[in-house]
């Protein structure tokens, strides 16, 4: 397995504002290691969110390549992209994405389901993860009915369901106090030790970077690493 999980490459984006293209990333480039848990800080309207759309092949770049876990995922198309997103890529929205009809077991379950996975082994797969997250119990609740801090653990859970190589997280502790915040980011670092899961935080706390191996700062779209003291 190669040590580099992410590699960005001159990355760029432009939105158009007031019918004048607007540069949102520029020459974004970075290499981040299998393992690693990786925070990316900033303002807000910075591109955070629009890094990490690129890394999940859920937006594209205007130039530039990103290769995720061996794949150029700028050359992929529509359902390459998508198969990828439910094997080697796990994303976390900021609002934690759940499916509000659904079940936890059943939001668990959904990325197995689309894989193909059978009936059995969905069964042990989802129950072993609601074991991991400390929600025995909770299986048949709905959404609306758990916590903040336990609708984001059900969102960590349904992204690990197909052991991706990586986990990208949108401020995945900006609607939680902080207790339940650093038991999020405890999780974290308990999924890259049991199965070398790369793990790319976004997020304008600084409180996160302290649970991060290395600390980047996203601003006026330019990507740059800060030292560890």
């Amino acid at each position: 397995m190669s040590e580099i999980v992410v590699a960005l490459r001159d990355v760029w984006k432009y939105y158009v504002v007031q019918s004048k293209p607007v540069a949102v990333l520029k020459g974004v480039t970075a290499t981040i290691r299998r393992g690693e848990i990786v925070g990316i800080h900033g303002p807000s309207g910075a591109g955070k969110t629009t890094l990490l759309k690129i890394i999940a092949g859920l937006e594209k770049p205007d130039r530039g390549e990103v290769v995720v876990d061996g794949y150029l995922i700028t050359a992929l198309d529509d359902d390459g992209l998508a198969s990828l997103r439910n094997t080697v890529i796990g994303f976390i929205p900021q609002d934690a994405g759940l499916i509000d009809e659904l079940t936890v077991f059943e939001n668990i379950e959904l990325p197995l389901l689309i894989a193909g996975v059978d009936r059995e082994e969905r069964r042990k797969r989802v129950e072993e993860l609601i074991d991991y997250i400390g929600l025995r119990g909770r299986e048949k609740a709905l959404p609306r009915y758990l916590s903040g801090g336990e609708r984001q653990r059900v969102a960590i859970a349904r992204a690990l369901a197909n052991t991706p190589s990586v986990i990208l997280a949108d401020e995945p502790t900006a609607n939680l106090d902080w207790d339940n915040a650093r038991r999020v980011l405890q999780l974290f670092d308990r999924i890259r030790r049991d199965f070398g899961t790369t793990i790319i935080i976004v997020t304008h706390d600084p409180r996160v970077l302290e649970f991060t191996d290395r600390k980047f700062l996203l601003e006026d779209g330019v990507l740059r690493e800060i030292p560890s003291i």
